[in-house]
């Protein structure tokens, strides 16, 4: 599988290919879903953190899964550096450009949360999906009989044709320099990748259909069939635990006090 999608390649190994692929498909939504329900950024930071012990532990690439969120950063900080300005009623300070603008302290700390729980959601995503090869992440679709067979259909032929698409994109990029077209800002490289994408989108639906044809030639019927593993014992004890640590986290640990007691361990 392409660099470009999330997932490991098939002749690599770590410690979590012990654990069944569905197992490691859910895990993510076990940690995500309840931080983005309850509005305790303490509890975002612990699973970040937890997650990043997990990493180094399990020998994921980290670094590797940090340089692939720089592309999402800006859009996280674009969708929340202006809401301190907008939102609250206790002004936090005063800055002067000509025109007084108001950072408010209720705006910050939404702000703070909104932020650490997109690029949270995202890391924490990539880091597991990143443990999966293509294969696996197939195998747990189909594993989850809540999703119709013609869903992951779909889902397979859009991570396919995801890296030809990129490879298009490089390709087009890499001929308007060789005619000495120069890209300088972030901004006019936003703006090239969106107008290419634009024309390959385009220009890829008479092949995406062709395949589709070609496929139902075949006998395709909508229908994945993989031979599946089966779930075992060590597999129940991985959910049990996370949910269980995730339950104490929420219900019996004060998180707030906690980070207190630890800055005060380590300030003066």
């Amino acid at each position: 599988m392409k660099a470009i999608l999330p997932f490991k390649h098939e002749e690599d190994k770590n410690l979590l290919n012990k654990i069944h692929p569905l197992v490691r498909l859910i895990l993510p939504f076990i940690w995500v879903i309840p931080f983005l329900i309850l509005n305790d950024i303490y509890l975002v930071l612990t699973i970040i953190l937890i997650n990043i012990i997990f990493s180094i532990i399990f020998r994921l690439n980290l670094l590797k899964t940090i340089q692939k969120l720089k592309i999402i950063i800006p859009f996280i900080i674009l969708i929340t550096i202006f809401l301190p300005i907008y939102i609250g009623h206790t002004i936090l300070l005063h800055i002067n450009i000509g025109l007084r603008i108001n950072v408010y302290l209720e705006g910050l700390n939404l702000a703070l949360l909104l932020f650490f729980r997109v690029f949270g959601a995202a890391l924490i995503f990539l880091t597991y999906f990143s443990s999966l090869t293509y294969s696996e992440f197939i195998e747990a679709l189909t594993k989850i009989r809540i999703i119709p067979s013609f869903f992951v259909g779909s889902i397979i032929i859009m991570l396919h044709y995801i890296p030809i698409l990129a490879q298009s994109n490089r390709k087009i990029l890499n001929a308007q320099e060789l005619r000495g077209k120069k890209i300088t800002t972030y901004r006019q490289q936003l703006k090239t990748h969106a107008f290419i994408m634009g024309k390959n989108l385009i220009s890829n639906m008479e092949r995406s259909e062709k395949l589709y044809e070609s496929l139902k030639m075949r006998g395709f019927s909508g229908k994945i069939t993989i031979a599946s593993k089966k779930l075992k014992i060590f597999d129940i004890i991985i959910i049990s635990s996370f949910i269980i640590v995730l339950l104490i986290l929420v219900y019996f640990i004060d998180l707030k006090l906690f980070y207190i007691e630890v800055i005060r361990l380590f300030l003066p």
